[in-house]
């Protein structure tokens, strides 16, 4: 589950809704967020390079 994006999400709002935190306090949720979306453009492009390249 821990791959999975909205884990990170349900986690960080829930810290900035229930318990007012900062950037200090969800830093390392806005990461692993940012990292998987890194992880999923990255294989969007080179699926799309590949279908531009076959045809």
């Amino acid at each position: 589950m821990l791959a999975a994006p909205t884990t990170h999400f349900v986690s960080l709002a829930q810290a900035i809704l229930f318990r007012g935190a900062g950037l200090a306090v969800v830093w390392p949720q806005l990461l692993a967020i940012a990292a998987i979306g890194v992880v999923f453009v990255l294989v969007a492009l080179a699926r799309s390079r590949r279908t531009v390249a076959l045809g």
